[in-house]
């Protein structure tokens, strides 16, 4: 099982910046609502949902204020949990990301 939550983790983040590449060119107001707005369609659990809105604050509003390490970090949380539908997948997607970074 740990050895899915690894593989599962690197997957997310190497695939992570297409998520991030997604809202090039745009002013950062304009990239966070999109960011939550395409939060909101691909979360099924409020968990989840709160966790990637956190993201993407993160990353749209307050970029500056992190290193690029906490950037991976919250690119892959947003990857990892599209989909997600009960808790403790969230919980361990979130671990899973963390230990990555």
């Amino acid at each position: 099982m740990r050895r899915f939550w690894i593989a599962f983790a690197l997957a997310a983040c190497a695939s992570a910046s297409a998520w991030a590449d997604g809202f090039g060119g745009q002013d950062n107001d304009d990239t966070f609502r999109q960011c939550v707005a395409q939060s909101m369609r691909s979360a099924n659990n409020m968990l989840a949902f709160q966790i990637m809105q956190n993201a993407c604050l993160k990353l749209y509003r307050e970029s500056t204020m992190i290193s690029d390490s906490r950037k991976s970090y919250y690119i892959c949380l947003l990857q990892s949990l599209q989909g997600a539908n009960n808790d403790l997948y969230v919980q361990m997607a979130a671990k899973a990301c963390g230990d990555h970074g």
